[in-house]
């Protein structure tokens, strides 16, 4: 194999690594579930939580099985409950199915680590979200019905993302391209010796 296909392989193998390490991880896991929750036909719903990581890239609930089929579900991130004031930060929509993990991701929003935050959620009237009503999610709860009425002792089964290379021990992506530019110009220069030797 010569030089210049090598340094292609090399590069393409890095474009792969540098995609790897830029997927979003799990920073907050509430996984448990043992009672049907709430129904998207219920307004206001949202759970409180707090990011360990300085930064927010998406997140996930958990719908309940047996609670309608599949359809768009719209996750959005604030720093205060929308009827105190609160500030949308992200959004993002997906598709998902009863019985399953619907996750939404949008740019990375940077924020104050261990600051409480809230996931308010929306989707088909028919769906609904899986819970815990034993308090397993000490950094946050539940809010429901008009008003975001409170329940401190419910958690919804939800998940958070992060992106921040600091947190997870991600490479940033600056070295990434850095390091993928770098073999592009290596390839390109070893195509060029080769092609004044002949």
């Amino acid at each position: 194999m010569s030089i210049s296909k090598k340094l292609v392989t090399l590069c393409a193998s890095l474009v792969v690594a540098a995609a790897a390490q830029a997927a979003p991880v799990i920073d907050q896991n509430a996984s448990t579930h043992n009672t049907y929750m709430a129904g998207f036909a219920q307004t206001d719903l949202a759970q409180s939580f707090k990011q360990t990581a300085s930064d927010i890239s998406g997140a996930g609930i958990l719908l309940q099985a047996g609670i309608g089929s599949s359809d768009n579900v719209t996750i959005s991130l604030y720093d205060k409950l929308p009827t105190d004031g609160g500030q949308l930060l992200a959004s993002g929509s997906a598709a998902g199915t009863a019985g399953s993990w619907v996750d939404v991701f949008w740019a990375d929003v940077a924020i104050s680590a261990n600051t409480t935050y809230y996931l308010v959620f929306s989707g088909n009237r028919t769906l609904g979200i899986a819970g815990d009503t034993n308090n397993p999610y000490s950094q946050g709860q539940v809010y429901a019905n008009q008003g975001y009425q409170s329940f401190p002792g419910f958690d919804y089964t939800f998940r958070t993302y992060s992106d921040d290379g600091a947190d997870n021990g991600h490479v940033p992506e600056p070295a990434s391209l850095a390091l993928v530019s770098g073999a592009l110009m290596g390839a390109g220069f070893a195509a060029r010796k080769r092609k004044q030797a002949k």
